[in-house]
């Protein structure tokens, strides 16, 4: 996995972006991540001021997370949060479909050398 970290306006810390590593190494897990685009900016104006977003390139459709809150970390965390709940949501999505995927009925087969006597 290939991580890109950019930031804005303040200089992350050595233990968020720790953080940010394993908590990404621990998703891979559950989801193959091709590459991990993380952003994470302080707003000079808004409230709350931190945000942070992550895009995973997965293969199927890319996952896709934005959270904002008043420190770096809490930011993060909801981020983290959002994540996990889309990669959930995407594990059960896939089960209901397997679910309700028609069985092949074994009994309508032909016999060997395609003909019937």
């Amino acid at each position: 996995m290939k991580i890109t970290l950019t930031h804005r306006n303040h200089a992350p810390s050595v233990s968020i972006l720790a953080m940010i590593n394993a908590e990404l190494k621990a998703l891979e897990g559950e989801l193959q991540i091709d590459a991990a685009r993380v952003h994470l900016e302080r707003s000079l104006t808004d409230s709350p001021p931190f945000s942070a977003s992550f895009h995973l390139v997965t293969p199927g459709p890319d996952v896709i997370v934005q959270a904002a809150d008043h420190t770096l970390h809490a930011a993060v965390l909801k981020a983290f949060e959002g994540l996990s709940g889309k990669i959930e949501h995407r594990k059960l999505k896939r089960a209901r479909r397997r679910e309700s995927a028609p069985a092949i009925d074994l009994t309508r087969r032909r016999p060997a050398g395609g003909h019937s006597h």
